[in-house]
């Protein structure tokens, strides 16, 4: 029970974590100092939040493509970077409630009932198109830096 108990406690922290990194990306840019550096482009994905949103995503693809393919690169060569608890509260709690796939279907929802389609069709295929590449040269660039 130990051991069960010692996981929920990592992807505890692990998910506060992560959700304190995703509020502060929102306040950062739907509320903050960086606002004004993307007026220009946040209308794309419905503005300022959905920037957020958007960013919290690919950055959350963009690290988990990292972690997965330096993790499995290691393995190959009988190397354990990291203990098992310690990728579930990265993955899980950490990486888990950065990135927002409520938060995302939300916005894209509420875009399309205000008749914002092409704003909702445009984050919806920013954080998924997006965030597969992402993951992919994320793994791509790990893997030609350990190889």
């Amino acid at each position: 029970m130990m051991g069960w108990s010692m996981n929920v406690l990592a992807v505890a922290i692990g998910g506060s974590l992560g959700a304190l990194c995703r509020y502060g990306l929102t306040v950062l840019f739907a509320q903050g100092p960086l606002q004004r550096l993307i007026g220009g482009i946040s209308h794309l994905v419905g503005g300022e939040a959905g920037f957020a949103t958007t960013l919290a995503n690919l950055l959350g693809c963009l690290l988990l493509g990292s972690l997965y393919q330096w993790t499995e690169s290691l393995a190959d060569l009988g190397e354990t970077p990291l203990s098992p608890r310690m990728l579930l509260a990265i993955r899980v709690g950490i990486l888990g409630s950065l990135t927002t796939f409520s938060t995302l279907v939300g916005d894209i929802t509420v875009l399309s009932s205000e008749g914002r389609v092409a704003a909702s069709l445009t984050m919806l295929s920013v954080n998924l198109v997006g965030g597969c590449a992402l993951f992919m040269l994320a793994a791509a660039s790990v893997r030609g830096l350990l190889s």
